[in-house]
């Protein structure tokens, strides 16, 4: 099983940001994990869709034994994943800090993710399980949007994890690892 984390927006290098680096070497410990991916990705202050998306797909080459990590602009990048015909239905998807909105953030609008509607119900069928972390305190994207995501995504393969006191997540947190053990 290989797990790929989707940095955020400006998170370069990714191995120094937030809790990227502790969650790739948790992960690198479980017995089923293969590979944990953890690299700058191309064009990392801006995140946009058409460079991201083939990045994805062509030089890390998902498939159906990736598990996919996506925080912040990453997580909107997971989401896009999951409705793309071309990418494999995925093992799973554990999307952190998410929106649905480009909440009027210039650089996010011009990321490309929210330039259209989204494809809720290809995007269930494009895992086996997904789960959604957010802050109940997130300064940088309101806990709404998340609870807009899950209401669209509710069902037998989805799961959402509202959590006090985690803002948008830049620091490790257990629970994680928890979703991650029941994906493999």
């Amino acid at each position: 099983m290989r797990v790929v984390i989707i940095p955020g927006m400006g998170c370069s290098p990714v191995a120094r940001t937030n809790w990227y680096e502790w969650f790739a070497t948790e992960a690198s410990t479980r017995s089923r994990v293969t590979e944990c991916i953890l690299r700058d990705f191309p064009d990392p202050n801006r995140c946009r869709e058409n460079i991201w998306i083939p990045f994805l797909r062509d030089e890390i080459k998902l498939d159906e034994d990736t598990i996919v990590v996506g925080h912040s602009s990453g997580a909107a990048c997971a989401m896009r994943l999951l409705e793309d015909p071309s990418i494999p239905k995925l093992r799973g998807v554990i999307l952190v800090a998410a929106a649905y909105t480009d909440l009027g953030d210039e650089g996010e609008r011009l990321s490309g993710y929210f330039n259209r509607p989204w494809k809720w119900d290809q995007m269930k069928d494009g895992a086996d399980k997904i789960s959604c972390f957010h802050g109940f305190d997130d300064h940088l994207i309101p806990v709404q949007e998340a609870r807009h995501i899950s209401e669209q995504m509710k069902g037998r393969n989805y799961e959402y994890i509202e959590m006090k006191g985690m803002s948008h997540f830049f620091e490790p947190w257990d629970e994680i690892l928890e979703v991650l053990d029941g994906m493999l």
